[in-house]
């Protein structure tokens, strides 16, 4: 555990921000209806969000939303109906339109606003853990476990890469995290994560329905996580959520954003990626040089992030999910995964109380561009040559908002991003194990479509072990060039002998699903419960053309 960079928690950017919540919210609503109060489009724009929003009500009602919903949008539409915009005057038609667009604005904006309470996190900071642990414990070792712990998260949770770098740049302008995103466990696993290495808390954008549980939702509501509706797919909402966080991250917010936008079903990492809000933040570090003369004020650096799991929580839901979406009728399998605080309640029992790990792999950070920083905060070129990034911005000496050329900066980011999750990759045993065998079903079955071997009988998902063992072999000896050239990294446990390698990687991803992904059968071969869980994990070795060493 490293000691915070800002001892003081009211001294964090998310504190200092939150004691003027009342100026976020205003500012929030006064961007929004800045940007979206166009005479020409304004009545469209009404009109297309009663209409989605009224659909919503109806079709997706959740116990979070207000109790006034129906009737708030009820009203909407009787205002929106009782003229007709084409028999009044402008003047008096704007009297009607901008107090609507306003009033629907300050909606979303105080539903997306977060809080954070620096007596509250030391209180959860000091009794959660502890309280957690003593649970852990419980359900690993019995009751007399509860008062003599023997496992904690920080034994199974490791940061690694540039720590200290980061935690320097964290006082010299804002951190924005991009991690990979396969559970929705990461955001606490994150966010504890980045509190051992004495990092300021961060704000993070959570699903609103986790906080349908009051008890979650309060502590996640004043720890700094804003509500997100995806339900809402409406320009008013969306604008609104941009604008929160445009503001935010311009008044210092170190965030957390997954990319990705959702988790990945397919158990990929991201490449897809959803950059919508990451336009924000190029827009904020514009807003900066907009107001300020030096080039290191107030700057924006980029930390992708990969997470890495022996399993996951919701791997069988998730494969499922995206088997349905890419094969549709091809995809015949029922999904029979656990649900709920048991299911959740059996991943950490099983995480805790083996020899399990998690492991978030820090990239070297970046600013806004995708340029190298140096330790001072300085962006630098392939030349080690120092770059003023706010000529980026400029258009004849002076800073100019371009929309169209801050989407290109924003989509270059991306592909930035997807290149450093691949390189800051933390290779388990698991994922080496898994990747094997479902490649080598693939060649026994070269003819075949992959729902085709999803479904093959028992009979003809075994593998021989010495096969198995080749071709693990194999691709271990190219983890390794990739590893030694700096494309991935590996795991402590992948430098024991290839046998041992396979026998931990076999144990740990299969350790929490009943039916196992990968398993030795009595006679030692190779064979599955669940293919498809295999193919979940084994696609987290994806893009590294490691198929082409499968025998």
């Amino acid at each position: 555990m490293y000691k915070y960079v800002i001892p003081d928690r009211k001294d964090w950017p998310i504190a200092r921000i939150a004691r003027h919540q009342d100026e976020v919210l205003e500012d929030v609503i006064e961007e929004s209806f800045k940007y979206l109060n166009c005479r020409e489009t304004r009545r469209d724009l009404l009109a297309k969000t009663l209409y989605l929003e009224r659909i919503r009500v109806k079709t997706e009602p959740w116990d979070v939303d207000p109790e006034d919903e129906f009737e708030y949008w009820e009203k909407i539409k009787k205002r929106l109906s009782a003229y007709d915009p084409s028999s009044i005057e402008e003047n008096n038609q704007d009297k009607i339109e901008e107090p609507i667009l306003k009033g629907i604005i300050k909606r979303y904006s105080e539903e997306i606003i977060n809080n954070f309470d620096p007596k509250l996190h030391w209180f959860a900071r000091q009794t959660l853990p502890i309280f957690f642990g003593r649970l852990l414990n419980a359900s690993i070792g019995g009751i007399k476990s509860i008062f003599k712990p023997q496992t904690t998260l920080t034994d199974r949770l490791f940061v690694t890469g540039p720590v200290e770098k980061i935690r320097q740049l964290s006082t010299k302008g804002t951190i924005i995290l991009l991690p990979t995103h396969f559970s929705n466990l990461d955001s606490a696993i994150i966010g504890y994560g980045m509190d051992m290495i004495g990092l300021p808390a961060f704000q993070y954008g959570a699903g609103i329905n986790l906080f349908n549980n009051r008890i979650l939702g309060y502590f996640m509501g004043n720890l700094g996580a804003y509500r997100v509706d995806r339900r809402k797919k409406n320009p008013i909402y969306l604008e609104t959520l941009k604008a929160f966080s445009r503001i935010n991250v311009f008044k210092g917010a170190h965030t957390i954003f997954f990319p990705g936008g959702t988790r990945s079903r397919s158990g990929t990492l991201d490449t897809n990626l959803k950059l919508g809000l990451m336009g924000t933040v190029l827009e904020a570090q514009r807003m900066h040089f907009e107001t300020q003369s030096s080039d290191k004020t107030n700057k924006i650096f980029i930390v992708p992030l990969t997470v890495s799991y022996h399993f996951v929580l919701e791997a069988s839901s998730l494969i499922s999910e995206h088997l349905k979406r890419t094969g549709k009728e091809h995809y015949l399998m029922k999904d029979k995964s656990p649900q709920g605080f048991k299911a959740i309640w059996k991943f950490f029992g099983q995480l805790f109380g083996s020899a399990s790990d998690i492991t978030l792999s820090l990239s070297e950070p970046m600013d806004i561009f995708g340029n190298d920083i140096d330790d001072e905060g300085n962006s630098i070129d392939k030349f080690g040559n120092t770059i003023a990034i706010r000529n980026y911005f400029s258009n004849n000496g002076l800073i100019t908002n371009d929309p169209q050329r801050e989407h290109v900066y924003t989509s270059m980011l991306g592909d930035i991003i997807t290149k450093k999750y691949l390189k800051a990759n933390t290779v388990y045993s698991s994922h080496l194990v898994t990747f094997v065998a479902f490649e080598i079903l693939k060649k026994y079955h070269k003819e075949t479509d992959i729902f085709t071997i999803l479904r093959t009988t028992e009979e003809d998902r075994r593998i021989p072990w010495n096969d198995f063992v080749f071709s693990c072999n194999r691709v271990k000896d190219e983890l390794y060039r990739l590893n030694n050239a700096e494309e991935l990294k590996l795991a402590p446990h992948m430098t024991l002998d290839t046998e041992e390698i396979i026998e931990h990687g076999i144990r740990n991803v299969s350790m929490y699903h009943s039916a196992k992904p990968i398993r030795r059968t009595k006679e030692g071969d190779i064979t599955s419960d669940d293919l498809k869980l295999l193919f979940f994990y084994h696609n987290r070795l994806e893009g590294y053309g490691l198929h082409k060493y499968i025998s």
